[in-house]
């Protein structure tokens, strides 16, 4: 994967001193791919090129897209022991150290594990990548958790949709590295580049311009349609007052669902800050259960969490699957569920090991895989699609879907998700998962993360450019372990 030299004053890259003699090939790393990555890469299926005009043939039964997106696990992490999926490969033990003898197998997670976040930034993410490898992800990420998996046992909701409906085995992020950028990429199809920027200021100060994001989003081609879309943003009064001590915490424990945040790109686009509707379409979770009970679901809706029901790590992943499970519960027991798909979907691999090598599209991405369940009457049943998808697939089906142009050629090229529908199929049955009661969700209010068992390359400016994924107290990269 090609670490390309970004933007000039964030992405100035320091080479390290001190490294051993067996590190001389990391310090490539972040400077060139091999040519053979693509060849690395698992054989992948091609749906037929289709111009952004061109509908998949029954798709119109199709009439509203809601993108649940979580955070912060791979497809390995999560489903690398689904049956009939590409999962782990049985003989997996990644070294300690570059080169090292001692290696770690992956191993079920124990139950509260891992405490800490593991680091998923751009130059962690091409460590673990270690030119297509795959095999960087224990001494990048600083710890063994980084191998651990869960299944069944632990997120029963997300096999049992997996089980049900349709799960993608080769759903690629859009970018290798964090929340920031592949958030933009849900919208846009692109990142301009960015850092993870938790702050509007900040994303002023990283593209030195106060315009923020001068490119289109997508509800740009909305507007030109009559497409309606909002944008639902979970949020709930900080009843521990962890919020109101750390202002920074809040953007993403406590957010405002018309603030610029990490997992928020849309204000970043200054077309949509100077426009009143479309600052009037970013609106709390609330609004979401309101209008599938008052029939004003919009054809277009991403949903976004507040940090406690994320799923982000060391956040409880049973906070974040009842969430979830609300939410496609309320929509199930509507009217809408005869024509609409959820999209459930995570955002990055949050620093957990993935066994698949991402191909190489262009300088940025794709990134390691993460969990994609497509859940719809007319999802394939009981299907594991083998089909190569990223974030601008969904974006492809949105165009398709509406016959609206697509905004680059990411999203032009994708592949379009039409694999993962038969529009010829009696509609499935809604699966309604009841919620036990007392189920409610906490803040973990610190949050650090293992540093590397090694030195890696590092970026200038990182702590007043925001890059760490939550709030952050850094801890000094040991010269080996």
């Amino acid at each position: 994967m090609a670490f390309l030299k970004r933007n000039e004053k964030t992405r100035r890259l320091n080479h390290p001193t001190g490294f051993m003699a067996g590190l001389a090939a990391l310090a490539l790393l972040v400077l060139a791919s091999p040519a053979a990555s693509l060849a690395q890469s698992s054989p992948q299926k091609q749906s037929p090129t289709q111009t952004a005009a061109s509908r998949i043939p029954g798709s119109e039964k199709i009439q509203h897209v809601v993108w649940i997106i979580q955070e912060n696990h791979s497809f390995d992490n999560y489903f690398g022991t689904f049956p009939n999926a590409d999962g782990i490969p049985p003989s997996t033990c990644l070294p300690e150290l570059p080169g090292g003898k001692v290696c770690v197998k992956p191993f079920h997670m124990p139950a509260g594990q891992p405490l800490l976040d593991l680091e998923h930034s751009w130059e962690t993410a091409h460590a673990a990548y270690d030119h297509g490898t795959m095999r960087g992800f224990v001494w990048a990420e600083g710890s063994p958790y980084t191998m651990g998996y869960y299944d069944a046992r632990d997120i029963p909701n997300y096999w049992k949709y997996a089980h049900d409906y349709t799960l993608c085995d080769r759903f690629f992020s859009s970018e290798m590295t964090g929340s920031s950028p592949n958030h933009v990429y849900t919208v846009a199809a692109q990142s301009d580049e960015i850092n993870n920027i938790g702050s509007l200021a900040q994303l002023k100060r990283e593209l030195d311009d106060d315009d923020g994001f001068n490119f289109a989003s997508i509800v740009k081609r909305f507007s030109g349609q009559n497409i309606s879309w909002k944008y639902y943003v979970e949020t709930k009064p900080d009843h521990s007052g962890g919020c109101s001590l750390n202002a920074h915490f809040a953007q993403l424990a406590c957010p405002g669902p018309k603030d610029f945040t990490l997992w928020n790109p849309l204000p970043g686009f200054k077309a949509i800050r100077d426009n009143a509707n479309s600052m009037s379409r970013m609106v709390s979770l609330t609004e979401y259960f309101s209008d599938l009970k008052q029939g004003a679901l919009p054809q277009v809706s991403w949903v976004i969490p507040d940090f406690q029901d994320s799923e982000h790590p060391p956040e409880p992943l049973g906070q974040g699957m009842w969430y979830a499970t609300r939410i496609i519960n309320a929509l199930m027991r509507s009217p809408y569920w005869k024509n609409t798909v959820i999209f459930l979907s995570w955002d990055d691999y949050g620093g957990f090991f993935d066994h698949v090598s991402p191909p190489e599209v262009d300088a940025y991405g794709y990134g390691p895989r993460v969990p994609m369940i497509v859940i719809s009457p007319y999802a394939k049943q009981q299907y594991v699609s083998h089909y190569t998808y990223d974030f601008t697939s969904v974006l492809k089906f949105i165009e398709q879907r509406w016959n609206l142009k697509h905004l680059t050629p990411r999203d032009g090229r994708a592949n379009d998700m039409a694999d993962c529908f038969d529009f010829g199929q009696a509609p499935a049955a809604p699966l309604v998962i009841p919620v036990p009661s007392g189920i409610h969700s906490r803040l973990l209010p610190v949050h650090i993360t293992y540093p590397p068992y090694v030195e890696l390359p590092h970026q200038e400016h990182v702590q007043d450019q925001g890059t760490q994924a939550v709030p952050y107290i850094p801890s000094p990269a040991p010269k080996g372990k």
